[in-house]
This record gives C-alpha cells, structure tokens and sequence, in this order.
C-alpha cells in the first residue's frame, strides 16, 4: 500500500523565513517539532517522513506547505494624502517665504503621517549615480527596517520613508527625487523614490518595510518586485512576473487538490504489490512527488512573494 500523505499549511514571518526556525506541530496528541529551515519561501514544503506511524500507527509523511507573511504594499492604509492641500490646509504659507525644502502642492505643504511637513534635505554635491552605486547604497541604507505606524505624533508610513531614504542618499552624495502617486480610484496615494541613473535612467524605488523596484507608469497598475527579482527594469518584465506568480498558484492550487484526491483514494486500503491498483497509485504518488520538485524550483525562481498591485496611476509627481 503507497503511504498516505498528510497536509498542513504553517505561516510563518519573513525573519523566519530567512534565518529559520521551530514549530511544534500537535496530531493525535504526538508533539512533533518542525525544523523550518533558513532560506524557505512561499510554496516550498516539508515532509516529515513516516511520521504517520507515530503518530496514527500506519505508513504516511506529513507534508507541510510554508506561507510566509507577504509585506503588502500599503494600498488601504497607506495614510499620506497626495493632494495635500486636504491634510494640509493649516500650512498655507506666503509665497515669499517658501522654505524650499517643503513640497508644495496647489500652494499647500505635504505633510506626512505625524502632521509634520515633508523635508527634503538636498546636497549642492550630489550626483546621479549608476545603477550599482544605487543598489549598494539602498542595500546599506536600513529605512526600510523602521516600523509602520498609523497615526499620532510617531506616526510613519510611506511618505517618511521616502523622505528618509531621499536625505540618506543626499547625504551620501546620490541625487535623490521624493515621488508622490495618485491612482484612479483609490482615494489615499502613495510615495516613494526616484533615481536618475547614468546608465541604465530613470529607477523607481520604494522602500516601504521592504527595499522593492516599483513598476510606474501613468494609466497602468503601480507593482512592486523585491529588488533582488528584479531582473529587468521595463514594466513588459513586471507583467510577465505577475503572470508566472498567477500561473504558479495556480498550480500550487491543483496540486493541493491532486493531494486532496490521492488521499482519499488510498484512505483504509490495502493494495497487492505489482497489482494494476497498486501500478497506478504508485505512478499518482510518483507524479506528485515530481510536481512538488517542480514547484520548488519555480518558487526558487520567483522570491519570496509577490506584492498586492494598489491601483491604476493616474498621476506621478516627482520632487528633486
């Protein structure tokens, strides 16, 4: 009789995808401990082998598929106003005594989520680097490491980390730009970064709890890739990355069934070896087997997750 095959989905946080980590898994009232290895992603699974045999007193793995936690862009609560003169109204300054390095917006200043103008800290120095000088230093840069928070005086969302990793490129000698985003129906916009590099142009970077090249183009969906998948730059490889993500849980989805179906189908039974039941069961088992490799191998290929698209854009506004 081929061994049952048993299926649990276990979430987990991003820290511990990467460094790993332990779970106790309970079935039956056997205590089982999960070794998470460090370096897992969403789709990858686990097979506890014969484990079934403890725990129900027959042949069968345990399969565990990992999920980790996908930090979504924040569509719905990203709580800056790129209109800004609604969350600004109270900032109306004269003209003559602009500080220039407010952003202004129909006459009002932005302000972020702690009700404090947006600054833009610029350097007469700085220049426009090439795309590897953009990427060491966003990889040193630790903005991205700052916690969310919603409101209040320590509040901190996207428009203050895009203004912290404009001043800390400044700083470093990088011109930086602060970018504001509306969308066609989403009510609250969004912020981010822009560079201008030597060689390979203009680089969006969005730096939201996560270091990401965002995908922007006016009357198409704003998306996001970490940095690390980011192959390419033009927004034809964002498309093709979102259909691979689509067509891969798909599959995640059928192959969960087919899991579902070969479970039922040998529960309580008892085949003869070399018997055209038992022939067939094994080439099921064999063909799940090769599908769950594969499925490794195509979430190897695409990263840890993809990020929810927030809308259409409709507007992009760059400050340099």
């Amino acid at each position: 009789m081929p061994p049952t095959i048993v299926k649990y989905q276990l979430t987990i946080s991003r820290h511990d995808a990467k460094y790993g980590a332990k779970r106790i898994l309970v079935r039956k009232g056997r205590r089982l401990e999960v070794i998470v290895p460090a370096g897992v992603k969403t789709g990858s699974l686990l097979r506890l082998g014969g484990v079934l045999q403890l725990t129900d007193g027959y042949d069968g793995d345990v399969t565990i598929q990992i999920k980790v936690k996908k930090r979504f862009l924040p569509g719905v609560i990203a709580m800056i106003a790129i209109i800004c003169f609604f969350v600004a109204i109270s900032f109306l300054p004269d003209s003559s005594t602009e500080n220039t390095g407010y952003i202004y917006e129909n006459g009002a200043i932005c302000v972020g989520e702690d009700d404090e103008p947006i600054e833009l800290i610029n350097n007469p120095e700085a220049n426009n680097p090439t795309y590897a000088e953009l990427m060491l230093f966003i990889h040193r840069d630790t903005t991205n490491l700052n916690a969310y928070i919603e409101g209040g005086p320590n509040g901190y969302v996207c428009s203050e980390y895009a203004e912290d990793v404009h001043n800390n490129a400044e700083a470093s000698g990088i011109k930086a730009a602060w970018v504001g985003i509306n969308f066609e129906v989403e009510e609250i916009g969004h912020a981010l970064n822009a560079f201008e590099t030597t060689d390979r142009g203009l680089i969006y970077i969005d730096c939201t709890e996560w270091d990401t090249i965002a995908y922007v183009e006016e009357g198409k969906e704003y998306g996001c890739i970490d940095i690390a998948d980011a192959e390419s730059l033009s927004y034809s490889f964002y498309q093709e990355y979102m259909q691979k993500w689509q067509e891969y849980e798909s599959r995640l989805e059928a192959y969960s069934k087919d899991i579902d179906a070969y479970n039922q189908e040998i529960a309580g039974k008892v085949y003869i070896i070399g018997s055209p039941e038992d022939i067939r069961t094994s080439a099921w088992d064999a063909r799940l087997e090769k599908e769950e490799q594969e499925l490794d191998r195509l979430s190897e290929e695409l990263g840890e997750g993809w990020y929810d698209p927030i809308d259409i854009v409709e507007e992009i506004y760059i400050h340099w």
